[in-house]
């Protein structure tokens, strides 16, 4: 099959940040990491990759979250944040589509994010015929995915706490990135999964 003239391609960003933290005492998004909130260290590193712009959906204490973000994404509010996660993973990909050829998702949790694997997934869909491009840990999936369009309106047609996980298990056109690096399998789920990253990695990571 001849592969497909993707080489400027454009990709979108969208970040999942609308969420409460039900498991956290504290708003996730504005957890202490080394001197910078969260979600400002995760955009800082998603704005250090080739991704072409950036969409960080908000909900949940949308005015006090927005306040504090310190670069220039594009911030959009999901006032159906509580109806589940495929409300934000909608919002960002209208917000997004006229933008771009692929969207690729974060999580405001996974503080080990960085621009090596981003630029991995984007490099592999551009030269490749696969739609969805997605990073494993020791055969672990894990987060960021990237979309291509073909499954823009796959992803808008999810419902209630779906995720990108209900397409992928059915799709064929899946391009694996094996990646040794386990801290891209660490999020925080909980105040001990943060009080552990933070004594474990005292300094930011790449």
């Amino acid at each position: 099959m001849a592969l497909l003239n993707r080489s400027s391609s454009r990709i979108s960003g969208i970040l999942l940040a609308s969420g409460a933290s039900r498991r956290i005492k504290s708003t996730k998004q504005l957890l202490d990491w080394h001197g910078e909130y969260l979600i400002n260290h995760v955009i800082k590193k998603i704005l250090e990759s080739q991704i072409d712009e950036l969409f960080v959906i908000l909900g949940y204490h949308y005015t006090e979250i927005a306040r504090v973000i310190d670069t220039r994404p594009k911030i959009v509010d999901n006032p159906e944040w509580k109806s589940g996660k495929s409300s934000s993973i909608k919002i960002g990909v209208r917000s997004a589509e006229k933008y771009c050829d692929g969207v690729v998702f974060f999580v405001v949790d996974q503080p080990f994010i960085n621009k090596a694997i981003i630029n991995t997934l984007i490099a592999k869909f551009r030269n490749s015929t696969d739609n969805i491009i997605t990073p494993r840990v020791n055969g672990q999936l894990c987060n960021p995915v990237l979309f291509g369009r073909k499954y823009y309106e796959e992803l808008i047609g999810l419902s209630g706490e779906q995720g990108g996980k209900e397409i992928i298990k059915k799709a064929k056109d899946i391009g694996w990135v094996n990646w040794e690096d386990k801290k891209l399998l660490l999020d925080i789920d909980t105040d001990e999964d943060y009080t552990n990253l933070i004594k474990i990695y005292p300094f930011s990571s790449s």
